[in-house]
């Protein structure tokens, strides 16, 4: 009979978060207890005296702590709730809900240690438009933001307009000024005084800042780090957002995640959007330039606590099931590119469970059948090993009577948040489109939803919305980012 294998965290009494002191004193304790209660047998002071050689050892205790995890199983629990187990024969298509709660399992042992470092590319719009208060406040936010880092991090930076200028290149916060290099080592001497000086001026063209960004976040010497890429614009970018995609994408096949933050009104959320979606990564709107330091602070904070890395969901459905889209409800909301093949779903940050509803369209069925509809998210776990969470939904195509199964309160509370956020982007949508009094329509609509929630802004701003649209037949850009990344908030707050 296989016996299991002995904790070593338990053998000496202690936390798998303990410090070497602690672990120093917990030996002090069991040679104290030998000494004045009588001698240990010798089979379990073998223990002790091997746990305590191992756990002293920083690099027998990672190897060790690697090991346990590797073994206990997956780090995340996957979850699937589905709309209904029964599928009606029909002569119509069907719509079908899956909503996934990813969370880290509770009985999986920890790894000990320090979070990895980040290796974190900065990338800041210096066009004309942020001229002012803009760079001002983005520039400060970024100097307080250099006391933040850990000393093993790594930071780079680069301002753009109609061109990229290396500001900080790449290097590890405690040694930068010392590097061999001697551009870079001059460049970390005085930090601030690098980023006081950077200047707005020409027109906007991301793809320059990100090529450069990408550039510093690959520089050799990152090995082991959590490689991200922070954009931050206040304007659309001309004639390269094709070519900002692709980037996007080859940036996303190397390991690198993106946060792009669009400040003020005048920047393209669709595009950001798109930008971010290869990577799972997440998109905001910053609605004033005094809120740009707390909206970094947060990001650089998820980024710290990162538990899970990279998470795809594949698609390997039956041929009857076409996956229609994806959104990340939790807890970020964003939504996913339903077309990938695996499903980019980002990182999983802290401790806090990832949702994510599916929404299928099922092909119409005319005679009895059974499904079996794989959820398979392949994943990175924090010790650096590939992981699987896997679940299944046994579904069956028949005679369904009325009333037959209730759909599950999350899955209707689910489609309600995303109904809601529908609405929003359907009527930018048809003012888009040059139908004014459909948007209007709607977003009077929206007003009594948002009243609903018991978010008066937001009520207010649709309504503002609705009249302009009456009245001049567009939405303003402002009231399109306040109402867009104001209802993903809704739905956030709803889950926290």
């Amino acid at each position: 009979m296989d016996q299991k294998p002995i904790d070593l965290y338990t053998v000496l009494g202690i936390d798998r978060a303990a410090r070497p002191e602690e672990i120093e004193a917990a030996f002090a304790a069991w040679k104290a207890r030998s000494g004045s209660s009588g001698p240990i047998d010798d089979e379990a002071w073998q223990r002790v005296r091997y746990a305590y050689e191992v756990l002293i050892s920083p690099q027998r205790r990672k190897t060790y702590d690697s090991l346990v995890v590797e073994t206990a199983g997956p780090a995340l629990e996957l979850d699937i709730t589905m709309s209904a187990e029964s599928i009606p024969l029909l002569d119509t298509p069907h719509i079908l809900y899956a909503l996934l709660t990813l969370r880290p399992r509770d009985d999986r042992p920890a790894i000990s240690g320090d979070p990895r470092p980040l290796n974190l590319g900065l990338v800041i719009d210096r066009s004309t438009s942020m001229r002012g208060e803009r760079l001002e406040k983005v520039t400060a936010a970024v100097g307080l933001l250099l006391d933040k880092l850990g000393p093993g991090d790594r930071l780079s930076l680069v301002s753009f307009s109609d061109r990229a200028e290396v500001v900080l290149p790449a290097a590890t916060i405690d040694t930068a000024a010392a590097s061999p290099d001697p551009e870079t080592a001059a460049a970390w001497r005085d930090p601030r005084r690098r980023i006081e000086a950077i200047v707005a001026s020409g027109g906007t063209e991301i793809y320059q800042g990100l090529q450069a960004g990408l550039a510093q976040v690959a520089r050799p010497a990152a090995k082991g780090h959590i490689s991200h890429l922070i954009l931050l614009t206040d304007g659309h970018t001309y004639g390269d957002a094709a070519d900002c995609l692709r980037l996007a994408e080859k940036m996303a096949t190397r390991g690198v995640g993106i946060t792009a933050f669009g400040l003020g009104a005048d920047w393209n959320d669709a595009f950001l959007d798109a930008l971010v979606a290869s990577s799972g990564g997440q998109s905001h709107y910053i609605e004033r330039p005094d809120d740009v330091l707390a909206h970094l602070e947060s990001r650089l904070q998820g980024l710290g606590a990162i538990h899970a890395r990279n998470l795809a969901l594949a698609q390997s459905w039956p041929d009857s099931f076409t996956l229609r889209s994806a959104f990340k409800l939790a807890p970020s909301p964003q939504p996913l590119p339903s077309d990938s093949r695996p499903v980019p779903m980002g990182d999983l940050e802290g401790r806090s469970p990832m949702t994510v509803l599916l929404e299928f369209l099922v092909a119409p069925q005319s005679v009895a059948a059974r499904f079996r509809l794989p959820f398979e998210v392949r994943f990175t776990a924090a010790n650096g090993i590939a992981q699987l969470a896997e679940r299944s939904a046994r579904l069956v195509a028949g005679d369904v009577q009325a009333g037959d199964g209730q759909t599950p309160q999350a899955i209707i509370e689910a489609a309600r948040w995303l109904n809601l956020y529908r609405m929003q982007d359907k009527a930018w949508e048809e003012a888009q489109l040059g139908k004014p009094d459909t948007a209007a329509a709607r977003m009077r609509k929206l007003t009594d939803r948002y009243m609903e929630t018991g978010d008066l802004r937001l009520a207010r701003q649709a309504q503002l919305e609705a009249q302009q649209l009456a009245q001049q037949g567009a939405m303003s850009p402002e009231g399109r980012k306040v109402l867009k990344y104001g209802t993903r908030s809704l739905m956030r707050s709803d889950k926290s």
